[in-house]
Order: C-alpha cells, then structure tokens, then sequence
C-alpha cells in the first residue's frame, strides 16, 4: 500500500451542497441601514435599492448563518408604491438610498424603525416621541458634499465599492454646488474634497484622515438645522440654569449663539481638536462675547472640572455615541437638563438604558429628518434630572 504523503486522505471532509446563489424574493420591509429586507428560508436578505412589495431575482453576493446580503438581478414585479428615481446615478452613486420610496413611507419607517431601536436595543417603551419633523425640502437640502476630484470632474463612490462614478450633478445637493459641479474642475486640486456652501460662497476643501476638513463639522440641511437650533434654544430658555455647558461644541455654533442671546449666562464648550477651539474662540472675540469659554481637551477628560448639578448640558457626539466614562460622569453627577443630539439610533438608544436606568428621565423625544433620500436619522432628547438623584 502506498502511503498518502499529501495528507489530502486525512484533511477530506464530506462535500457540503452547494447553496444557490440565485433565488426569488419578496421584499417585506426597509431597513435603519437603507436595505429591503427579504427571507430566504430561516435566513434574513438584505437588498439595496428594493422597497415593500418588490418581487425581485437576487445574487447573493455574501451569506453569514443568520443572514445573506445581495443585489437585484431583475424586479419581477414591482411594490405598489414604488416610484421612479428622478437621478440618473441613483442605483450605482452610494449616496442615496431611498429616492425610489415615496417621501411619506421614509418618514414613517423612520418612526418605526427609531421606536423598534429604542426597544429592542435600549429596552425603552411608552417614551414621548413627537411625530417625526419632515425636511421642508425632500431634494436639493445638503449644503455640503464629500468625494474626490479626478481628471477635472467630481466623483462620488458606488455603494459598498471601491470603484467611482463622476457626477455634474447631485438631486440632494443644494443648487449653487450643483453649479459649481457643472464647471471645468481642471484646476482643483484632486483628491478627496468637500464641496460646501458656506455664507453664500462656494468653498473647497480637503478632507484629511478623520474626514473633516478645515471648516469642522457642520449639520448638512440648513432648514432642518434651523428648526433643531430652535427647539434647542427654547428648552434651554425655558430651564432657568445660569450654567449653560455644550460638550463635543465643534467651532462653537450653538454656544456662541447661546452666549449672545443670554448675556446674563455663563457659557461653556468643550471640543477635542485645536482647530475647531481655535474658531470658536476667533468667533467669539469677533462678537465681543464676554461670558463665553472654550477648553480644548477630551470630553471625558474634562467633564469632572466643570460643575454639572445646576446646569444644561448639550451632548452631540460622533456616530459612536457618548463615551463610556462620559455617562458615567453624567450619572455620577448628573445636570439639570441634558440635551441630547444624535445622528445614530442605536447608539442613542444604548446610551439613554443607562441614563434613565439612573438619573434621568426622558421628557420629549423629537426625530428631525435631516436626511431625506437616505435611512440616517437625527433625534433631539430633552432628559431632566430625577428629584431623587442617582440611584446606586
């Protein structure tokens, strides 16, 4: 007998059957990540670009045990609500994932899928939830965009891809970008940009490693910004502190708006990049504000010098939401009124289980869409101290 120095006898495995990587579904609903999501057998299938009611051949382009992703070889058949795109890149540009759903079905599955997240992540029922604040303005809103310039034409990414797509216009941005897209852009320096609308001025950018640029983060849709500032402005007016704290401040839009309008208040904000401390001070001495201060430092580094018990705190963080050590300062110590301003539901969601688990309780809840064509959402949470305190 021959041995077998390969080893191949000892490594063989039974061949598995080979799953089909074609397969009909329908598309039961939309997702918080854009997605239509299908069945196939026990498994979830996630599929872009699809709404409630499609009959649709997929590819499935990755299979996990609980779930596949795929993409639409061919819609059989139509949702009853599906509409046409009015964008001629909408299917290969990543920057849209909804202009095929009517704008009154974004808004409601938005609502739906906020209270599912609030539910199941953060285990939160019967919350205050205001009706959702539609955008004035379904296209046409974003005051800023983000891609790369190559051969003198603007480039958006295709969804979940590397590859490009140039674009000469963009149905979400606002019109002045838009005419500035349909110029010759031979002379811009290539690379990753941003393109924004800034006091009526076309500006460009780079954008570095961190994806900011030299103009900080700014919220995209003007009008819907607007309206948050407003319902921000008026709860903290409302709430009688003469502390007014705003963490994660950025270039000190809202604080030096608060320092001005309340003269009679002491203002703080806290950001971590030097840039954005170094504008919002430049603005504030521009205004001749006296009753603001700026720390440039890390939150949670912070937060234990400033005095919260008897102040409003405004807390805006990243997509990951507040830091560990910053809800526990929160708890340990908690403020009058918290305001909290979030662009990511789930976060949100675990970040209120354990703020309401301790100190606080949730007084409104108010979804903004900030974001129409897309599944991003924006929430305003007003949170009041508990008159018992922390509870151990």
């Amino acid at each position: 007998m021959i041995k077998d120095k390969t080893g191949w006898n000892k490594h063989r495995r039974k061949r598995r059957d080979v799953e089909p990587q074609e397969t009909e579904l329908v598309i039961e609903s939309l997702t918080n990540a854009g997605d239509g999501l299908g069945r196939q057998d026990n498994r979830v299938v996630f599929v872009p670009y699809t709404i409630p009611g499609d009959k649709v051949r997929v590819r499935i382009t990755e299979r996990k045990k609980t779930y596949a992703l795929a993409t639409v070889i061919e819609c059989i058949e139509p949702g009853p609500e599906r509409i046409a795109a009015p964008c001629p890149y909408f299917g290969r540009c990543g920057g849209c994932d909804w202009q095929h759903v009517p704008y009154s079905m974004q808004l409601a599955a938005k609502e739906e899928q906020l209270r599912d997240t609030l539910t199941r992540i953060g285990l939160l029922k019967d919350l205050p939830i205001e009706a959702i604040i539609a955008s004035p303005h379904e296209y046409g809103y974003r005051n800023r965009i983000q891609g790369e310039i190559h051969s003198g034409k603007f480039h958006y990414k295709w969804r979940r891809s590397d590859q490009r797509i140039a674009v000469q216009h963009c149905a979400i941005a606002e019109e002045a970008i838009n005419d500035f897209l349909r110029t010759d852009l031979t002379h811009t320096p290539p690379g990753r940009v941003e393109i924004a609308l800034i006091e009526d001025r076309i500006r460009v950018s780079s954008v570095d490693d961190r994806n900011s640029t030299e103009h900080g983060f700014r919220q995209v849709n003007t009008a819907v910004s607007r309206m948050l500032t407003e319902r921000l402005l008026q709860t903290i007016e409302s709430s009688q502190c003469s502390h007014i704290i705003d963490l994660y401040c950025g270039r000190g839009h809202w604080t030096n708006q608060l320092a001005q309008r309340h003269p009679e208040k002491r203002i703080t904000g806290v950001d971590a990049s030097d840039d954005n401390i170094d504008a919002a001070r430049d603005q504030a001495r521009s205004m001749n504000l006296g009753n603001v201060i700026f720390h440039q430092s890390a939150v949670e580094k912070t937060l234990r010098k400033l005095g919260l018990q008897d102040s409003v705190c405004i807390v805006d963080p990243p997509r990951a939401g507040l830091d560990g050590t910053v809800t526990d300062r929160l708890i340990s110590e908690p403020c009058r009124h918290l305001l909290y301003v979030s662009c990511h539901p789930a976060t949100l969601a675990r970040d209120l289980k354990r703020l309401t688990e301790h100190s606080y309780t949730i007084t409104t809840l108010v979804p903004m869409d900030m974001f129409p064509q897309t599944a991003h959402l924006e929430c305003l949470v007003h949170l009041q101290r508990r008159q018992s305190g922390p509870m151990e």
